[in-house]
């Protein structure tokens, strides 16, 4: 039954990916893996960051480029956080908080529990401007969550940050100020179950909507060097993005037929918003921003080339339409 429902769930994806956007020209040679995107109206250039060496910074002064590497967020490319990791920095998320730009990140490696939380911030997000603040909060074996994929939301007159890695999914948790959690995480379940794969949960309210939508990434993430030893995931079970909404921040996040994305399910629960197509392979690690010049809201991902699986992860931008009530990927 369950190789019944992930072939449906796999043929529902084929149908929905034969008409689906490319990403907008313009990024397709630039390599990372999840990006995080703000516009400095002062600089008059976008940022975006990605995982890896300290937190990588590209600039450029259109979402189409060209897009330039302009060093890194940690100061010496390395975290305050004494974990295994601290010279890479994983899933930046950047924030524009009391007139100050706030950044988290974590630190940690593939499959282990020992994760961190942490938190920089900079009056322009330029290189040699950020302030380490080292850790929120850190996750450890035999927790229910994993202190990884940060995402930071203010609603309800506070800051309220999601994160979490498979485990047991999805968690928020409300925050004093920037750096100090108001509660002790996990605290709020948002999303996932069962050590199912789902991560990378993003927290989205567009203008003029009654709805917070939860987006989050759903099955395996090649990494470079996947090859035979390591081969690609059945169709249906690579990286994609899904998506439930809620009309309060705190949850319950539901799919279009009022199931909870905290009830475990195979196939898995959730609005099917990115898969694969065309030459795009397991996108994921979303996040998604309201583009201050055109208007619009866009969707940044990573990606790996379908013809080059093993290869490098580069970066996707694609609008989004909310008119039907949930966000569909659209052309220019």
């Amino acid at each position: 039954m369950k190789f019944l429902f992930a072939t449906l769930f796999s043929l529902a994806t084929l149908v929905l990916s034969a008409s689906v956007p490319n990403p907008i020209p313009g990024t397709s040679d630039v390599v990372l893996r999840d990006p995080s995107i703000r516009y400095n109206s002062k600089l008059k250039k976008y940022f975006v960051f990605s995982t890896d060496e300290g937190l990588k910074i590209f600039t450029s002064p259109h979402l189409k480029g060209p897009w330039t590497r302009n060093g890194s967020v940690l100061p010496g490319k390395c975290s305050k956080i004494n974990l295994p990791g601290r010279c890479l920095g994983w899933s930046p998320d950047i924030n524009y908080v009391n007139g100050e730009y706030v950044l988290y990140y974590a630190v940690s490696v593939v499959g282990s529990p020992n994760s961190s939380i942490g938190l920089a911030t900079s009056p322009t997000m330029e290189e040699g401007t950020w302030t380490d603040h080292g850790e929120v909060f850190h996750s450890k074996k035999g927790d229910i969550f994993n202190a990884i994929g940060p995402n930071l939301i203010e609603a309800d007159g506070g800051l309220k940050l999601s994160f979490g890695s498979w485990n047991q999914g999805l968690f928020q948790v409300p925050l004093t100020n920037i750096s100090k959690p108001a509660k002790a995480p996990p605290s709020t379940h948002l999303a996932g179950a069962n050590s199912e794969p789902n991560e990378a949960g993003f927290m989205y309210k567009p203008k003029n909507s009654a709805y917070y939508y939860l987006f989050f990434s759903n099955g395996v993430t090649p990494l470079i060097g996947a090859n035979s030893s390591h081969p690609r995931p059945a169709p249906g079970e690579e990286y994609k993005i899904l998506v439930g909404r809620s009309k309060s921040v705190t949850g319950p996040f539901t799919d279009k037929q009022g199931n909870l994305l905290t009830k475990a399910s195979s196939p898995p629960i959730g609005v099917h918003v990115l898969g694969s197509h065309d030459n795009i392979y397991a996108p994921g690690s979303e996040s998604v921003y309201l583009d201050p010049i055109s208007g619009r809201d866009i969707l940044l991902y990573h990606y790996v080339r379908n013809d080059t699986y093993g290869g490098a992860s580069y970066l996707g931008i694609n609008y989004l339409d909310f008119k039907s009530g949930w966000p569909v990927v659209v052309k220019e």
